[in-house]
C-alpha cells in the first residue's frame, strides 16, 4: 500500500452513504479491464477525466475535472483539479467519464476512500462507451415565430435527440410536425451551423422532455445549377479527408470515395461521429500521407445511410467553400490529370518543346519575330518565369502526347477580377479535338475557380481578329446567340503599330490638355460607352478600381517575378473630355501581340478629336515604352476610318460575364459535336 493510499484509508467516511443510482447513456459495453487501460492512457497523455457528483436531495449534478494517477491496483486514485462546490461531498460521487478517441466511456463507480487531496474508487464490472459527447451543445429552433431551446443529447445520421428547456417544453404542443424546423447549433453561445429537420416524436423522462427530430437529407448545394467544372473521379491512391468535427471537436479521418475540384463524396463508418447536412467543416484538409495537405473550409450538403456487412454506413456529399488559390490550383491539377492523362495544368513545360510549339503553330510569324529578335534575352526570361513556377496571375493548359505539346491555351490576370485568355493553338497535325479539349479544360478550371474565388473570376476577356475563324465561331457566336451585352459583349478596335514622329519637340495644340484622368473623366467615358456600346469593357478593365486598387495587381505580378503597370490619361479640350488613354506596360511579349504592353484609346468625343491631336498625344505617351514601335488600340473604329488614321489590323475586345460561363461551355459543346465527350 502506498503512502497516498494509506492517507485515503484513514479518511474513509464515518457513515455508510448509498450511491445515487445513475442511468448510463446507451453505448457499447466495455469491461473493467478496458476501464483501467483507458485511465492509464489518460495518465500517459497527462490529461484529465470527469467526475460527476450529484446532490441526493435536489438532483443537481456537478462535473469536476480530475487527474488520474497510474492504475497499478484495482482501486484507481484521482486528484481533483478544482475544489468541490459547497455542500457537495466525495460520497456524492455518481459518475466517471473517460475521454476515449471520438467518444467517451461512462461508468458508475463506488467511493472507496477520500482525503483533502484526492479520492479512491471501486470500478464497476462494466461501463458504456458512448460514440460521441455533445456536451455544451445547444440547439435553437424556430417554427411559426415560436422559439425553442434545448441541449443536444444524441446525434445519429437520421435522428437528432434534444432535451428541451422547461420553457420550451411548455410550448411543445405548438409544434406542427408536418412543417420543417430551422435549427441553429451553438456552443458557448457561438453559432456553429444551421440546418433543417422535421419533428418525429417526444418522450417524457420525469420532468424532462426529449424530442427526436429527423434531419433533412440535403440542403441547397452552393454549386447547384452548374454542369461544368464538377466532374468527380475516384483517385488512385485515394486521398483522405481530415476534419475537426464541429460538435465534438475530435479529429476525424475518412477515405475520399470520389473527388472533383469543388466537392467530394466519402463514406463514414459507425466509429466516426455522424455528419448532417448544413454542418460547416472549418478545420479540414485533403491529405495523402506527407505528400500533400490541402487545407479548406467545406460544408456537408447531403447525407444518407445504408447497411454494409450488417453495419451502418453514412454516405456524405461535401462541398468546398474556401481554399487558398495555390491549394485549389494543386487540387485542380490532380483532378484534371485524373480525367485525362495527357493534360498538363500549370505544369512546368520543357523550354525547347514550348518554343518549338509556338513557332510551328505560327504564333511567332515573320513580322512578329522582329519584336523577338530585338528582345530575345528578356522574352526568354519572361517565359521561363511563367512556365516554370505557378502563380496567381498566370495559368496554362497543355495537351501533350509522347512528350510533345500538341495543344495549348493560357490566361493572364488582366485586372483584379478579369482574366485574359490567349495563346490558344493546336498543331496542324492534331485534330480539332485537341484545340477544343484544352479550351474545355481551361473552361472547367475557370468555373471551378469561380466557385471558390468568385471575386477573382468575374470576367473572361479575349482579343481576336475578325478573320480568325475559331474564336469568331465559338466566342462571337455565343455573343450573337445571347444578344445581351451584359452577358457577353464585343467592341471592335483598330490596331496600330505606332512609331514616334518626333522626340522632344511635340507641341500640344492650344486649348488642348493632357492630364491624368480623374473620376469625372472616367464617368464621362462610362456614360458615353453605355450609350453607344452598353458592353462590359469598363467593368472588365476595372478602370474605377472598384474591385481593388491596381497596386494590388501590380504587387501580384511582382511577386510572380513579372511586371505590370497602368496609367490612365485624359485628353481635354476646353475642359471637355475628348478621349481616355489607358497606358499598359508589362514585360515584352507577355502577350505575343503586345496586348498587355500597349496604349488603349477610348474616344468619347469623336466630333472634336482630330488625328493630329491624338498623334501628338501618343508621341508623348510612348516614351513609357522601350520598343521602336508601340501597339495602339483605338475605339471606335469608324473614327479611325473617317480621320484616315493608318492601322494594320482590327481586334475584337470580347468580354464574358462569368456568371454565364456554364452557358458558354454548353454553347461550345452544342456547336462542336466532337467536344461532347471532353468536358
Amino acid at each position: 500500500m502506498t503512502a497516498s493510499q494509506a492517507v485515503l484509508t484513514l479518511n474513509l467516511p464515518s457513515r455508510n452513504v448509498n450511491q445515487k443510482s445513475t442511468k448510463l447513456l446507451k453505448g457499447k459495453e466495455v469491461s473493467k479491464k478496458h476501464l483501467i487501460n483507458a485511465l492509464n492512457h489518460i495518465n500517459f497523455k497527462e490529461e484529465s477525466v470527469t467526475l460527476v457528483f450529484t446532490e441526493p436531495y435536489n438532483d443537481a449534478s456537478f462535473r469536476i475535472e480530475a487527474y488520474p494517477m497510474p492504475v497499478l491496483s484495482d482501486y484507481p486514485t484521482f486528484k481533483p483539479l478544482q475544489p468541490l462546490p459547497q455542500g457537495v461531498f466525495p460520497e456524492h460521487l455518481t459518475g466517471l467519464i473517460i475521454p476515449d478517441g471520438n467518444g467517451e466511456i461512462h461508468a458508475i463507480p463506488l467511493l472507496r476512500a477520500s482525503s483533502s487531496t484526492g479520492l479512491s474508487i471501486v470500478l464497476p464490472k462494466t461501463g458504456q462507451r458512448v460514440q460521441c459527447s455533445y456536451r455544451d451543445i445547444r440547439v435553437h429552433f424556430l417554427q411559426r415565430g415560436i422559439k425553442f431551446k434545448g441541449s443536444l443529447t444524441s446525434l445519429e445520421p437520421d435522428t437528432i435527440e434534444i432535451t428541451l428547456s422547461p420553457l420550451s417544453a411548455h410550448y411543445l404542443s405548438g409544434i406542427i410536425p408536418e412543417e420543417p424546423l430551422n435549427l441553429t447549433f451553438c456552443k458557448k453561445k457561438i453559432p456553429l451551423f444551421q440546418t433543417e429537420a422535421r419533428f418525429l416524436k417526444k418522450e417524457y423522462h420525469g420532468e424532462s422532455v426529449i424530442i427526436n427530430l429527423k434531419p433533412a437529407k440535403s440542403i441547397p448545394d452552393p454549386h447547384t445549377g452548374q454542369c461544368f467544372g464538377k466532374k468527380s473521379f475516384e483517385m488512385i491512391p485515394a486521398p483522405d479527408f481530415v476534419f475537426s468535427h464541429p460538435l465534438t471537436e475530435t479529429v476525424c479521418t475518412a477515405v475520399i470515395d470520389s473527388l472533383s475540384a469543388v466537392d467530394m463524396h466519402l463514406t463514414l463508418h459507425q466509429e466516426t461521429p455522424p455528419l448532417i447536412p448544413g454542418m460547416l467543416l472549418e478545420d479540414a484538409a485533403i491529405t495523402l500521407g506527407d505528400l500533400y495537405r490541402l487545407p479548406l473550409t467545406a460544408q456537408v450538403t447531403k447525407c444518407c445511410t445504408q447497411k454494409y456487412k450488417a453495419k451502418k454506413e453514412e454516405k456524405c456529399h461535401i462541398s468546398f467553400l474556401e481554399m487558398s488559390p495555390e491549394n485549389h490550383r494543386k487540387l485542380q491539377t490532380m483532378v484534371h490529370k485524373a480525367e485525362n492523362k495527357d493534360i498538363r495544368i500549370c505544369y512546368p513545360l520543357e523550354e525547347d518543346d514550348l518554343w518549338r510549339f509556338f513557332f510551328e503553330t505560327g504564333f511567332i510569324y515573320k513580322n512578329k519575330y522582329r519584336l523577338f529578335l530585338e528582345n530575345k534575352k528578356n522574352i526568354k526570361k519572361t517565359y521561363e518565369t511563367i512556365y516554370s513556377t505557378p502563380s496567381n496571375v498566370t495559368c496554362h493548359v497543355a495537351y501533350q502526347e509522347n512528350g510533345r505539346t500538341m495543344g495549348h491555351i493560357s490566361m493572364l490576370r488582366y485586372s483584379e477580377g478579369a482574366w485574359l485568355v490567349h495563346h490558344h493553338a493546336a498543331l496542324k497535325g492534331a485534330s480539332i479535338r485537341v484545340g477544343l479539349g484544352v479550351l474545355n479544360q481551361i473552361g472547367n478550371y475557370i468555373i471551378a475557380s469561380q466557385y471558390i474565388q468568385p471575386e477573382c473570376f468575374k470576367y473572361l476577356i479575349c482579343y481576336f481578329r475578325p478573320e480568325n475563324h475559331f474564336p469568331n465561331f465559338f466566342f462571337d457566336g455565343f455573343r450573337k446567340k445571347k444578344n445581351d451585352p451584359k452577358i457577353c459583349s464585343s467592341d471592335l478596335f483598330a490596331y496600330v503599330y505606332f512609331k514616334s514622329e518626333s522626340n522632344d519637340d511635340t507641341k500640344f495644340p492650344d486649348e488642348w490638355k493632357l492630364n491624368e484622368a480623374t473620376e469625372k473623366d472616367l464617368t464621362e467615358l462610362e456614360a458615353y460607352y453605355n450609350q453607344t456600346s452598353k458592353g462590359m469593357l469598363i467593368e472588365a478593365l476595372d478602370l474605377f478600381q472598384r474591385q481593388a486598387s491596381f497596386e494590388v495587381l501590380r504587387e501580384r505580378y511582382s511577386h510572380a517575378g513579372l511586371n505590370r503597370n497602368r496609367q490612365i490619361w485624359a485628353i481635354r479640350h476646353k475642359n471637355v473630355t475628348a478621349a481616355i488613354l489607358i497606358v499598359n506596360t508589362s514585360d515584352i511579349a507577355l502577350n505575343m501581340s503586345e496586348l498587355t504592353n500597349c496604349i488603349k484609346v477610348c474616344i468619347i468625343r469623336p466630333d472634336i478629336l482630330d488625328k493630329q491631336t491624338l498623334t501628338n498625344t501618343l508621341n508623348i505617351l510612348i516614351k513609357n515604352y522601350k520598343t521602336h514601335r508601340t501597339p495602339v488600340l483605338i475605339h471606335p473604329l469608324d473614327w479611325v476610318d473617317r480621320t484616315g488614321f493608318n492601322y494594320q489590323k482590327r481586334y475584337h475586345f470580347w468580354v464574358l460575364n462569368n456568371r454565364f460561363f456554364d452557358d458558354f461551355m454548353q454553347h461550345v459543346a452544342d456547336t462542336a459535336p466532337l467536344s461532347h465527350k471532353s468536358h
